[in-house]
This record gives C-alpha cells, sequence and structure tokens, in this order.
C-alpha cells in the first residue's frame, strides 16, 4: 500500500516542522499586514508592533493600529 499515512508512528521530526512552519506563515502574514496598514497611514514600522506588550491595546493610535492588523491576519488564515 504505497501513499498510505503512517498515522501509527510518533514522527517527532514532522511535529517540528509544522510548529516552525506554521509560526512562519503567521508571523510573515502579520508582518505583511503590519506593513500595509503602516503604509496606509504612513506610519513608521517598527518590530515592537509585533513583539512589544505594551503597544497592543487600543489606548493609542500605534496600538490600535497593531490590533487591527492582529484582528486581520486572524480573519484571513482562520
Amino acid at each position: 500500500m504505497a501513499g498510505q499515512f503512517r498515522s501509527y508512528v510518533w514522527d517527532p521530526l514532522l511535529i517540528l516542522s509544522q510548529i516552525v512552519l506554521m509560526q512562519t506563515v503567521y508571523y510573515g502574514s502579520l508582518g505583511l499586514w503590519l506593513a500595509l496598514v503602516d503604509a496606509l497611514v504612513r506610519s513608521s514600522p517598527s518590530l515592537d508592533q509585533i513583539f512589544d506588550a505594551e503597544i497592543l491595546g487600543f489606548s493609542t493610535p500605534p496600538g490600535r493600529l497593531s490590533m487591527m492588523s492582529f484582528i486581520l491576519n486572524a480573519l484571513t488564515w482562520g
């Protein structure tokens, strides 16, 4: 039976590669959404928009832009 999925074998390399791929796709698409939103409002892009917890919130304009990008990213890939 060629081509049958190995559901009885635990493959840690497969699991790790799937985790890495999903994280890469998630953060890559989030970066694209942030770049697009920043370009639309002429804001300067920063890695703090992704990784800084203090920016994530609706109380400041950069926080609203970041949250809008996170929501668009979730709707795109959800």
